[in-house]
Parts: C-alpha cells; sequence; structure tokens
C-alpha cells in the first residue's frame, strides 16, 4: 500500500513538473502588460525591416507621416517585419505601438500603428483610445481591404501601405471636421477580419496553472495517507512554492529591447527636416483591425 502511494506520489510530481515545463514558453514570450516592444528603437515613422519600401517612396512617406503630425498632433507609424513568431500579430503591435510610445504623453495623444508582418500574411492597425472616434474599428478595417489587400495580394506592399495612410489620413480629417458620411457597419465576425482580438496564449497558461493548482490541492487531503501535506515536506508542499517562484522569475526576465526616448533616433528626409523620436505616449487599449491577404 506504501509503494502505492508513493508511485500515485510520483506521477503526480512528475504530472506536475511537466505541466510547468509545457507553460514555460508561453510565460517567457508573454509580457503580461505588453509594454516591451519587440522590435529596436525606431529610426523614423516608417520602419521597415525587410526592404518592401525603396528609399524614395520610404523618404516621401516619412515625410507626410512627420508633417501631418505637426500640423494636426496625430501621429501615425508604419512597422514592416517578416514575421511575429509565434506570436499573434494584435500581440505583437500592440506592445510595439506601447513600447515605441507612439502619441504624446499629454491627455489628448491620438495615434496609430500599422503594422505588416509579409511572411506571415498578416497586418493589423492599433489605434489609441483619442483616436477611435475619427478612426473607428470597423472603418480601419473597410479601409484595409480597400486599399491594403488588393495591393498585397499584387505584392505592391509599399503602395497598399502608402494609400492605406493616405485613406486613414482622409478619413481622420473629414471626421474630425464633421464632414464624413457615417461608416458602414462591419460584421466583427467576417473572414479576414480581427477587431478587438484578446492574447490566447494568456488563457493557455491560465489553464495550465489551474491544472496545477488541482493536482496539489487535490492530494493534500490524503494527510496520513502520505498525501502532499503529510509525504512532501512535513507542514505543507514545497513543490507549489518552487513552481510559484520559477514562473514568477520568468515573467520578470522579458526582453530588454524597448526604446528609449530622446536618445538620439532621428531621421533626416533630406530637406533639413530630423525627427527625434514619438511623443512617448504609448495609450493604446487594444482597439483596431487587421487580417489577412
Amino acid at each position: 500500500m506504501i509503494k502505492l502511494f508513493a508511485s500515485a506520489k510520483l506521477a503526480s510530481v512528475a504530472a506536475a513538473i511537466l505541466l510547468y515545463l509545457a507553460a514555460l514558453p508561453a510565460f517567457s514570450q508573454t509580457d503580461p502588460n505588453q509594454t516591451t516592444s519587440p522590435l529596436a528603437a525606431p529610426t523614423g515613422p516608417v520602419n521597415d525591416y525587410v526592404g518592401v519600401f525603396d528609399e524614395a517612396a520610404k523618404q516621401q512617406l516619412n515625410q507626410r507621416l512627420i508633417e501631418y503630425q505637426r500640423s494636426t498632433g496625430v501621429e501615425l507609424a508604419v512597422a514592416v517585419v517578416g514575421t511575429t513568431g509565434d506570436r499573434p500579430i494584435f500581440d505583437y503591435s500592440l506592445a510595439v505601438a506601447r513600447g515605441w510610445g507612439i502619441g504624446s504623453k499629454g491627455d489628448d495623444n491620438p495615434s496609430a500603428l500599422l503594422m505588416v508582418a509579409i511572411d506571415d500574411r498578416k497586418y493589423f492597425t492599433q489605434i489609441s483610445r483619442n483616436l477611435e472616434d475619427e478612426l473607428p474599428d470597423a472603418l480601419a478595417g473597410s479601409l484595409q481591404r480597400q486599399y491594403l489587400v488588393p495591393e498585397f495580394k499584387q505584392k505592391n506592399y509599399a503602395k497598399g501601405i502608402s494609400d492605406t495612410i493616405e485613406a486613414y489620413i482622409r478619413t481622420i480629417d473629414q471626421r474630425s471636421s464633421g464632414t464624413a458620411a457615417s461608416p458602414t457597419p462591419v460584421p466583427v465576425n467576417e473572414p479576414g477580419t480581427s477587431v478587438g482580438q484578446t492574447a490566447s496564449s494568456g488563457f493557455c497558461c491560465l489553464v495550465i496553472i489551474f491544472v496545477l493548482l488541482v493536482i496539489v490541492f487535490s492530494n493534500r487531503g490524503g494527510g496520513k495517507k502520505g498525501g502532499w501535506g503529510g509525504g512532501f515536506g512535513g507542514g505543507g508542499s514545497v513543490l507549489p512554492w518552487i513552481i510559484g517562484s520559477a514562473i514568477g522569475s520568468s515573467l520578470g526576465s522579458g526582453s530588454s529591447s524597448s526604446s528609449s526616448w530622446g536618445s538620439g533616433s532621428s531621421w533626416d528626409g533630406g530637406g533639413g527636416s530630423s525627427w527625434g523620436g514619438f511623443g512617448g505616449g504609448g495609450d493604446f487599449g487594444g482597439g483596431g483591425a487587421g487580417g489577412d491577404w
């Protein structure tokens, strides 16, 4: 009988350890507050890490966004990467938008980030809280499908991005002045569209933690029969403490690639216009729209 209980205990310990090891990758890749950018500090409003823009087109769009920010206070940004890896583009783009601090630090900080992952064939526009009235999620998704997707299917990435940004600017200007027509509602479950997504990895981690707790506390009732409380550390199990400490350590060891404002990031468009970085706001609540092509 003792051997039977010992075997059951070892099986429970092994199961708990395996579940913890399975959870480690998700924890190590997740920034709970989505405030650490997975990308290096930006060098301008347009950051192309895969070379879809030629220098002239990139310079033109950079200048357009700098001038628009100076005239309206709205900061728009573009980031083009190859892939977001195992991280959903919603999570990835939200971390970039917040980590780069797009938008001003003031109370009124309208801003948006258009993120494109070429190899993944996905895109998402993060929209700050103070820009959601001028660029609602459904309308942003409609504009992307109208201007971005057709060009992307033809591999005209730079044109699709530039046309979409111009459509955003027109929409923001029209809605700010009250001259725009009401947007046509778009179903939130339309194929290829993602509005207000949430991080599925976080949910998986919670499920794993719940299973761990069930294993631990269901065995504590064994008491005199060799359960957790009676046979593994006397007054209580040390395994939950070890697991909790390890999880806390993994959560605390985030990426160190977040950008530092005013640390020399600048862009000169050739006409003497310098860019000193985004405003440092990063006030994004998860609003936006995206999809694939």
